[in-house]
Parts: structure tokens; sequence; C-alpha cells
């Protein structure tokens, strides 16, 4: 007898640093995956670019290596690309790249930013679609082209995101999503295409750009005869439009009902809230992204999720093990268990982890904000200081959640920071919710592929593929007590952080001050 047919969904998800493609069974359990480096290029200073086709090519090699694992009598039944957000991908009007796309992370459309955030179009901005504008941005993005590089502009017929360009490779159709187009093309209230937003930058000649919209389960096209050659994908496979990565990841975690929250604890941490409304609430921080998924299939009525993107994560941490001289061979158990005998509140030492030199960019926009550690005294020891350090990034995390007008009752917590017993209990009792460690790792691709699967009939709807999908390793509860006290360590964390922003202000101007004399 032969192998069993298995029917497979395949996601993928082009990150910023790696490109992976992963199979899964319909259950959403993972079969095979593979993984390419995605170069990000740095032409000059501040500048990120990576080259389109480059990207292309990394992807269908991941592609192929996932086809070549799958037994002949397997059937892929549906495909679903998310990628990185923001940053700006061209291409002319025969679908070829225009010029290296311009990353999330790309710092030349700075005073651009500078000079909205000066004037009121930050604000009248954000009015319309709910998000933050920064440099990284595709509207400031394209401004910047069209002063600098007008050939560039002139050339260009569709402006793309990461996942909107894949997408066309396997189909050849030109289309984009709601969540990715939210920053800042889409009216968060209507979930469309909004041309006030170009009339506030008095820039409406770039509306032409915007490619047709389509929901997150709209199967946009099939994988074409060229493509299948070069990834070994059978021509004819349906291809879904897809969510970028940070929607996409909050569902491939498990959040399959609004209200529930996801936070990725990282090199920065993430932290959002699938919500059955909009509410950009407060005014002028974070994001509030359309995702649609108002079909039959998905959750009959429209979703957003509000996100609040700190710098904050695990390199504080690490930074701190080092300057400490635990950094060469860690022993995280040890080191947590001598923390956790401290009491809450580190008997008085206080530690914002404003470490990232782009300062913090949410729930406040300081770009000046910096590190410190607050109250020590002779007898505070290293565990002091390192309960300290945890309980900052904590505090960070509730800072974030105390800025989403929905308070989460259940958290998927992935990243780095999951790992911990520790951090992931400090979360549940500082947030005041309960912690799900969800099983697996690649939640991006995961996402992408239960839309394939929703979006070709394999589940009910999409929130039925999420919760059938879902397993968790390991959940937190919160311990009343504990999130009393942490609530009164958060009013003394904001209220402190709150001060700093003069005295950040006055370091800068020392600093230059002091540089000035040695001119």
């Amino acid at each position: 007898m032969g192998l069993p047919m298995t029917d497979v969904l395949i996601g993928v998800d082009a990150g910023t640093s790696m490109i992976k493609a992963v199979a899964y069974t319909t259950e959403g359990q993972p079969l095979y995956k593979s993984s390419r480096k995605n170069e990000v290029l740095r032409p000059e200073s501040g500048w990120r670019e990576q080259d389109m086709d480059d990207t292309w090519d990394a992807t269908a090699a991941t592609l192929r290596e996932v086809a070549e694992q799958l037994n002949p009598q397997d059937e892929i039944l549906g495909l679903g690309v998310t990628g990185q957000g923001d940053g700006c991908w061209l291409i002319d009007d025969e679908g070829q790249p225009v010029r290296d796309a311009i990353l999330w992370h790309d710092e030349r459309a700075s005073d651009i930013i500078g000079e909205w955030q000066e004037t009121d179009v930050n604000e009248q901005l954000y009015d319309v679609c709910g998000s933050v504008q920064f440099p990284g941005s595709s509207l400031a993005i394209l401004l910047w082209l069209q002063e600098h590089e007008t050939e560039t502009i002139m050339q260009a017929d569709t402006v793309f995101f990461s996942k909107d360009w894949l997408k066309y490779r396997l189909t050849g159709e030109v289309t984009s999503d709601p969540s990715d187009m939210s920053l800042p093309y889409v009216d968060v209230e209507t979930g469309e295409y909004s041309s006030e937003v170009f009339e506030i930058v008095d820039a409406p000649q770039l509306e032409s750009l915007l490619p047709p919209l389509h929901d997150p389960l709209d199967v946009i096209g099939e994988v074409t005869t060229e493509a299948a050659k070069q990834t070994d994908i059978p021509a004819g496979t349906p291809v879904v439009s897809g969510l970028f990565d940070v929607p996409c990841s909050m569902f491939g975690s498990g959040v399959s009902h609004a209200g529930e929250g996801a936070s990725v604890v990282g090199t920065t941490s993430l932290n959002q809230v699938l919500m059955d409304e909009p509410d950009p609430s407060p005014d002028g921080v974070g994001m509030t992204l359309s995702l649609g998924l108002d079909g039959e299939n998905g959750f009959g009525e429209k979703r957003w999720t509000r996100v609040m993107a700190s710098m904050i994560g695990t390199p504080n941490l690490d930074w701190w093990l080092d300057m400490l001289r635990y950094r060469e061979d860690p022993d995280y158990a040890a080191i947590e268990k001598r923390a956790s005998e401290i009491p809450i509140g580190s008997e008085g030492v206080l530690y914002h982890p404003y470490l990232s030199g782009s300062g913090e960019r949410a729930p406040f926009l300081n770009t000046k904000a910096r590190a410190q550690m607050i109250g020590l005294e002779p007898d505070h020891t290293e565990e002091h200081i390192v309960r300290a350090v945890y309980e900052g990034v904590g505090m960070a995390m509730k800072d974030c959640y105390e800025h989403i007008p929905d308070t989460p009752e259940e958290v998927y917590v992935a990243g780095g920071g999951a790992n911990s017993d520790f951090w992931c209990q400090m979360f549940a009792d500082a947030i005041d919710a309960e912690f799900a460690v969800p099983e697996g790792e690649e939640f991006g691709a995961k996402g992408a592929a239960l839309l394939a699967g929703a979006a070709v009939g394999v589940f009910d709807d999409f929130q039925a593929a999420v919760r059938e999908s879902r397993t968790v390793e390991q959940t937190y509860q919160t311990d009343p007590a504990a999130s009393e006290k942490y609530d009164k360590l958060y009013q003394y964390y904001k209220h402190t952080y709150e001060t700093m922003f003069d005295i950040w202000d006055k370091r800068v101007e020392t600093m230059e001050a002091i540089e000035r004399i040695d001119e």
C-alpha cells in the first residue's frame, strides 16, 4: 500500500531578515519548514532596502524546499502569504520593480515626519487612519521619493507591501488588503481607501498608485504556470489575499475572539487586542489596523486590532546581565529563582527600560527617552537590580495594555520572553489577565496558512480555523494579591517616567553644550 494522502496548507512569512515557508496539516500542525535569509541592504547611513527580485527568489526557494519534502500524493489546498509591513515596494506598469524596496525601518523620511509633527499633519492623518506615522511609513517614503527621485515616481504604477509583491509573483494579480494599507491609506472607520489622506499632504497624484483592496480571506488568484516552475507549487493552487505579519501572527498564536490579546516579547515588545469596533484612543500613539474579515468565512462582521509596538524587549535583560557579568553563560533558572526571592517592587528599585537609542514609540512617543535605574541604596543587591529589570519590562507591557481601549482577559504570548516562567507569571499578574504560551514558533506562517484554509473551505470559517488549530503549552493565572501590588508599582512607574520628559530634554541639551566646548 502507498502512503496515505495528506491535505496540506502552506504559509509563507517574509520577514525583514528571514523568509520562512511552512507546510501544515488541515489541523494546523506543522509538517515541513524551510527558511532563507532576506538580505537587508544599507546603501547609505540610515537607509534600509531589499532587492525585490532577490526577495522573490528566496521565497521561491523556500517553497521549492517545502514542496520537495511533501509526498507525491499530498495535495496543496491553498497558500497564504504574510510579511513585514510598511515600507515601499514599487512596480512599473509591466510588473517590474522600479527600484529596490525601501523598508519599514528606513530613516530617510525622518525630516518629513518631523515636519508633520511640527504642524498638524500627523494629527490629521491619525484622525483618518488611526495610526501614527513614522519614517518607514509608505506615504512618507513616497513623498521623499517624489522630492529626491522624481524618475522613480514617474515610472511607478503601483505601490505594494512585501506580501503583495510576493502574491503578485505567484499569481500575476495586483492586490493588497486593509491591514497593510491601514498605514495610512485606509479610513479606520470604513476599512476602505480614503482620498483625504492624499489631500492632507497635498499629493493627490499619488493616489493612483494604490492597488485594488481585497478582504484577507479572498482568493485573489492561482499559482501561475511560470510561478509553478520556480516554486514547484502546482499551477492552479489558490492564493489568498492575506494579512501583514502583525495581525497574522496574532491569529496564528491563537487569538479568535474580540477582547483577546497577543504579545510578542523579543527584541521589541508588540502588544495588541482584537476589537469588534474601531477605537484609536488615546490619540496620537500606536496603530489601529482595519482587518475586514466580515464575510461568511470570516467573523461575519468587521474586525480591527489596536497595536502598541514598544521599543522595550529582552535586550534590557541581556545588557544588564552582561554588565553584571552573567552573560557569558547565564543560568536563567538560577537567576530568576534568586530574583523571585526579592519582593514585588524590588524594595524600592525601579527600572525604566528605554534602552533603545531610538527612545520609545508606544504608548508614548519620545525619541529622547532613555533607561534609568531609580532608588538604589547600599543594601540593594544584584538580585534587586535583576528583578527591577524584569519588572521594568513588565511595567512597559502593562503601560501598553493600559493604553488600549479593551483590556484583554486572555493574552497569547510569544517570543524569547515567553520561555521564562518567571516573566510570564509576572505579565499575568501585572496585566491582570490569563497568559497563554502557544505551542509552535512560526505563528505568522501559521496565520497565513489558516487564512488560506478558511478561504478554500477547509474550515467553517476563519474563527473556527484559529480555534480548532490552537494548542497551548502552558497558561499562567493571575494572583489577585500580586496584581494589586503591581497596580501600585505601575502608578509609580508611570509617574516617574512622565516626570522624566523634561530631564530627557535637558540631557540632550547638556550633551550638545558639552560637545560645543570642544569645537
